[in-house]
């Protein structure tokens, strides 16, 4: 059986498929008038959920992005040795996670957003060791993704 191209996206790029068919169904809805009015079906609440999916996705990669920065910037400059090993494997077992939720789609976002999600965990390892870190990133998103 040959896959559709909605198949491949939804398998290759989850985050892209929730956009497409939350704007898909939103057409539908403003081009078929009658659909909206089909018994037991809440189209704006279907369609704000499947954004939401895709929200979440997205959301879930920030943070382990952001948590994998955190812990870069604390083995890179905070002078604990003791705890440098357990950081590294953080940054590791962020990495993985990460990979498992990426979609391509999210890249060019991640990219704009980049410089903000470094802050705020400059921000939060700042505040844990009261040390002060570099202003702008000593890393590069595209050695942080998988």
């Amino acid at each position: 059986m040959r896959q559709t191209t909605i198949d491949l996206t939804y398998e290759r790029d989850y985050y892209q498929w929730t956009i497409e068919q939350a704007q898909a169904l939103r057409d539908l809805v403003h081009t078929h008038h009658e659909l909206k009015h089909l018994e037991r079906l809440d189209w704006d609440h279907i369609i704000e959920e499947i954004e939401a999916l895709g929200r979440s996705e997205y959301n879930a990669v920030v943070s382990l992005l952001m948590r994998q920065i955190e812990h870069r910037l604390k083995v890179d400059y905070v002078p604990l040795p003791e705890c440098r090993n357990k950081w590294k494997s953080e940054v590791i077992a962020f990495k993985k996670n990460i990979k498992r939720k990426l979609a391509p789609s999210m890249k060019p976002k991640l990219e704009k957003e980049f410089l903000a999600i470094y802050q705020d965990a400059v921000e939060i390892v700042e505040a844990e060791y009261e040390i002060s870190l570099p202003e702008k990133c000593p890393y590069n998103l595209k050695d942080l993704l998988p």
